[in-house]
């Protein structure tokens, strides 16, 4: 609704100073409301309550961009990623490293040791900004899926990876000396020949 409030005296809700002078209010029987931009802030801010009065949001949104939430935020996808700037011909599942250029490429060689991450599938958090042109989501934390090869022999889960000499491809990591400074992550599946792709958890070191 746009122009002037949205008002319903219930008997209890509008004793609430803080949201008598509310622009745009809802309010349901069964105590699930939400307001904007009340007269006794400052800052206009869009809220859910679930009861419990107007000072324990469950979710609010300021003006200002900042957002909190009394909860567990849940999403199917399981990581963490930002934006970077990067080649253009890159995919979903490609395991990436840093070019001469300093932007994100995909890998080419076994043990790279410029090798950063993974390009992200769906990533549940993406930092970065919003704008994606000429960038790549580079998965930070969390599980991802991973191009992989068996070149380095069958991969189990548990076994660290690396790059491998199939572009974007990881592979089997062994020996600590090779391994320190080139592995990307833990397999959470296995593989026993060819290529594919399989979940893997982010642990770069």
């Amino acid at each position: 609704m746009l122009g002037g409030s949205v008002s319903q005296d219930n008997g209890n809700l509008f004793s609430d100073p803080a949201l008598s002078g509310s622009d745009l209010l809802f309010y349901s029987n069964d105590e699930v409301w939400f307001y904007l931009d009340n007269n006794d802030n400052e800052t206009g801010s869009f809220q859910i309550h679930v009861g419990g009065g107007s000072s324990n949001p469950v979710f609010k949104v300021e003006e200002n961009g900042n957002v909190f939430a009394d909860g567990t935020y849940s999403t199917p996808a399981a990581d963490f990623a930002e934006l970077l700037p990067a080649a253009a011909d890159l995919e979903p599942g490609d395991v990436l490293a840093i070019s001469p250029e300093g932007i994100l490429t995909r890998s080419t060689q076994a043990y790279q040791s410029s090798v950063v991450g993974v390009h992200s599938t769906r990533p549940g958090f993406l930092g970065g900004g919003a704008d994606a042109r000429g960038k790549a989501p580079l998965a930070m934390v969390g599980v991802v899926p991973v191009k992989a090869s068996a070149e380095n022999g069958p991969i189990q889960p548990g076994d660290l990876l690396t790059t491998s000499s199939t572009p974007g491809h990881a592979m089997r990591c062994e020996g600590v000396e090779l391994c320190f400074g080139r592995t990307l992550g833990k397999a959470m599946e296995g593989l026993e020949s060819g290529t594919g792709v399989i979940m893997m958890l982010v642990v770069l070191q």
